[in-house]
């Protein structure tokens, strides 16, 4: 049982030991009531910290999705940003070999009369 069940039950003994008469009908139907209180409350708070637990592994479920798609987009952009290396530079290459191509066939210069 749990401190919260055990308090007003110990409070009745507590208080059956200090008087020589038993409780009355009504001080046992209080006790019982406040037992039974403490029960309640005890179930409302766990079926809100449920509820509480529940929307917690949603938002977690929904954090990792967005990681994972983060993680697959992450690599799609290096795979496409290796790519964008390796074109430019094959295109620097070219643009080097064109112009050595036309320094190796200069324009001859216009005689002058």
């Amino acid at each position: 049982m749990k401190i919260l069940t055990l308090i007003p039950v110990l409070a009745a003994l507590g208080f059956a030991g200090c008087s020589s008469a038993p409780p009355s009908y009504g001080d046992q139907i209080s006790t019982r009531g406040d037992s039974v209180n403490a029960i309640g409350k005890q179930w409302n708070d766990s079926n809100e910290a449920k509820a509480k637990g529940a929307k917690m592994i949603e938002k977690g479920q929904r954090m990792i999705d967005n990681a994972r798609k983060d993680q697959t987009d992450g690599e799609q952009m290096k795979v496409d940003g290796q790519r964008m290396i390796d074109e430019s530079a094959q295109k620097m290459l070219n643009s080097e070999a064109d112009y050595q191509k036309i320094r190796a066939n200069p324009v001859p210069s216009p005689v002058q009369p």
